[in-house]
């Protein structure tokens, strides 16, 4: 008999092993289970609530917008009043009288003195149409012998200049050692020109620019 019951009890332990490990496992799994419900009306709140702070948050401007929105407002106030006017305002592109002018500077610029034969083909003076050949109007500095600044000797346009010899264009005419300066008198245009030149350099007259050579 006895052994019986241990055949019984020995045979029923591996069954009260796996009771008791259910019942240890099977809380958590109900606890899972036992979720509360939310109402269907609070879940159709929540999402309209969340819509509202989204915009709130929307409506924040960042710092740089303000700041660029200020600076508009401030300018606005000081330029709001101006009047546009065109002539204040420069042009990219050149004006009809400076391309007029452009044209008449590029048909009578030479890049070379005219010859003889050319001279000679250019007409008769006494023709009323008669237009003089343009020839190349430069003052041309050669070289300087400087000593002092009372004595010294240039040779302007292939002619030699010294303190007692000086052209009738030359109102002011100063040397040293390494160029002079000169305030040339042009008769064809009555302007004079202030002009610093240096040594195997010239200055053009008609278009008014340094060049180097003589």
């Amino acid at each position: 008999m006895m052994v019986l019951n241990f055949r019984i009890f020995s045979m029923t332990l591996p069954l009260l092993s796996v009771l008791c490990l259910g019942m240890a496992v099977l809380p958590p799994a109900f606890a899972q289970e036992s979720v509360p419900v939310t109402d269907s009306s609070t879940a159709a709140v929540s999402p309209a609530l969340n819509n509202a702070a989204d915009g709130k948050v929307a409506d924040q401007e960042a710092p740089e917008l303000k700041i660029l929105k200020s600076i508009e407002v401030e300018i606005k106030k000081k330029k709001g009043g101006e009047i546009f006017e065109r002539s204040s305002v420069p042009s990219l592109v050149f004006t009809p009288s400076q391309y007029a002018l452009l044209r008449e500077a590029r048909i009578g610029f030479n890049t070379r003195a005219p010859t003889l034969q050319e001279l000679a083909k250019a007409g008769d003076p006494n023709d009323p149409n008669y237009r003089p050949p343009v020839a190349l109007r430069d003052i041309r500095l050669g070289g300087i012998a400087y000593n002092t600044p009372d004595d010294w000797t240039i040779w302007l346009n292939s002619n030699r200049v010294t303190p007692d010899a000086l052209p009738a264009e030359a109102i002011d005419l100063r040397v040293y050692k390494d160029f002079i300066e000169v305030k040339w008198f042009d008769v064809v245009t009555n302007q004079i020109f202030p002009i610093r030149l240096r040594m195997n350099q010239r200055f053009n007259l008609d278009t008014r620019i340094f060049l180097p050579g003589i």
